[in-house]
């Protein structure tokens, strides 16, 4: 029960620096990509929004609180900033206060990264950004109601199975899709000559993966379908030791 009660403050608290992150990084490229002159301006996106009067009605239509900018007077990138800015506010909050790391606090930066979401266009269709909401979520059944609900409860181990099945779908996800695409490079085992001059955040040692032996990029590949098909099947099975293994 104790390790119980530790995993869910350490969940909790990764939650919080993941969303401080996330809200960081896109509140220095808002300009960029959704002001006035960027490259997919957010006004755009609420044009179609205003025949819809009714406060409620636009919102259940788009769950953004970013439409409710032309009411405040205040620009919709602006709008922006400002979730960005509270939800790095409440992050930090949860990462430094236990009183803090409660279900409204979490609801609150999940709300907020909704709101971006929606009207982040393509900036904001990567996959972790559905992972980041689906996580958070998850993270919102998770946390206590209030601080003097810290202790485990009865629901703690469906709640934290619920998280396990979210990171399994993931990771075979992530390997299925790969077979059913069809994609020759994928069943042929040449895909990583490919993947590191095309991928989208590329690191300083892309160019030196991108030399390797041929065999050793076709090895990677095998290696890839083991880990994310044939690994997350040991998160369900009844051995801890496995399931550490399948972890790592």
């Amino acid at each position: 029960m104790f390790q119980l009660v530790r995993l869910k403050c350490l969940f909790m608290k990764v939650m919080a620096v993941v969303y401080m992150f996330a809200f960081a990084s896109l509140y220095t490229q808002i300009p960029g990509l959704y002001g006035p002159s960027g490259l997919t301006p957010v006004h755009n996106v609420l044009l179609n929004l205003k025949g819809k009067q009714s406060l409620i009605s636009r919102l259940l239509s788009f769950p953004s609180l970013v439409i409710y900018s032309g009411d405040l007077n205040i620009q919709p990138h602006h709008a922006m900033d400002i979730c960005c800015l509270y939800g790095i506010a409440f992050s930090l909050l949860a990462m430094v206060f236990d009183a803090m790391r409660n279900a409204l606090t979490f609801f609150v930066l999940w709300s907020l990264y909704l709101s971006l979401y929606k009207v982040g266009q393509v900036f904001l269709w990567f996959q972790w950004d559905i992972l980041l909401l689906e996580a958070g979520f998850l993270c919102i059944l998770i946390a206590p109601m209030s601080p003097m609900f810290q202790k485990s409860q009865n629901n703690d181990g469906l709640k934290f199975w619920l998280a396990r099945w979210l990171l399994f779908r993931l990771m075979f996800a992530s390997g299925i899709v790969k077979l059913s695409s069809e994609c020759p490079t994928w069943w042929g085992l040449t895909a990583l000559n490919y993947h590191f001059e095309s991928q989208c955040i590329p690191t300083p040692l892309s160019w030196y993966a991108h030399q390797l032996p041929e065999w050793m990029l076709k090895l990677g590949v095998v290696g890839t379908y083991f880990i994310e098909i044939l690994v997350p099947l040991l998160f369900f099975v009844p051995f801890r030791s496995l399931r550490i293994f399948s972890f790592f």
